[in-house]
């Protein structure tokens, strides 16, 4: 599902040339990201490859016919097309969490302050289920590559119980001596286990002299992945 943040705004002239062209935003963004391939699109809605190539370039019109078949096979609904305020638009979500400032990564201090200006849309059902709800954006992370990607949002939550006893398969923000990183983590006794996507030994940190609630910051309860639409 695609969601737009609040710096995509409403559009009080909003009509199917505005949709026909987010959605063209939102599928040439895909295959610049290497999500989809033209080839791929052509099979999935059954029009030639020729054709979906002259329609990404703007040589040839979005049909409604064509536009219906990717909505569908893409599972994108229209209120995915749409900004907060646009009609419909608020219907699906339940509130917003606000975004940090700042990147979370490797090298890079662990974001703490939430921007004065940015919130991101959610459902209230997983609002409802995340504690202390903030957002915050992924730099690169040549060791997470599997997991998480350059400009990747993730939603955190910070409830104390769920970073007491980390589950393996979850992904958490790891305070390491100031720096913010994401890694799953394991529990070895008085050692926790920072695990990568990469198969290495992965690091590990003592317990013995600080605790696990100062290390493990927060669990990933969300991701997902924005697209600068014109």
């Amino acid at each position: 599902m695609v969601y737009f943040v609040e710096k995509y705004p409403a559009d009080a002239t909003m009509n199917f040339e505005t949709l026909q062209t987010r959605l063209l935003a939102v599928l040439r963004t895909r295959l610049r990201n290497g999500e989809l391939t033209e080839r791929r699109l052509a099979r999935l809605t059954g029009f030639s490859q020729p054709h979906i190539h002259n329609v990404l370039n703007g040589a040839r019109v979005l049909s409604p016919e064509l536009a219906d078949e990717i909505l569908r096979r893409l599972q994108i609904s229209l209120t995915d097309l749409l900004a907060p305020g646009e009609a419909g638009a608020g219907e699906s979500f339940g509130g917003t969490a606000p975004v940090l400032e700042g990147w979370l990564g490797p090298g890079l201090p662990l974001p703490r302050q939430p921007s004065p200006v940015e919130r991101y849309p959610f459902p209230a059902a997983l609002l409802a289920a995340v504690e202390e709800p903030v957002v915050v954006r992924l730099s690169e992370d040549p060791r997470m590559e599997r997991s998480i990607r350059k400009n990747d949002l993730a939603l955190l939550d910070h409830a104390r119980r769920r970073r007491m006893y980390p589950d393996p398969s979850s992904l958490y923000v790891i305070n390491r001596q100031g720096e913010g990183l994401i890694r799953r983590v394991r529990r070895e006794g008085q050692w926790l286990r920072l695990v990568t996507d990469d198969g290495g030994e992965g690091e590990r940190i003592s317990l013995a002299h600080g605790h696990l609630l100062d290390i493990v910051r927060a669990r990933v309860s969300w991701l997902g992945r924005t697209f600068d639409l014109p």
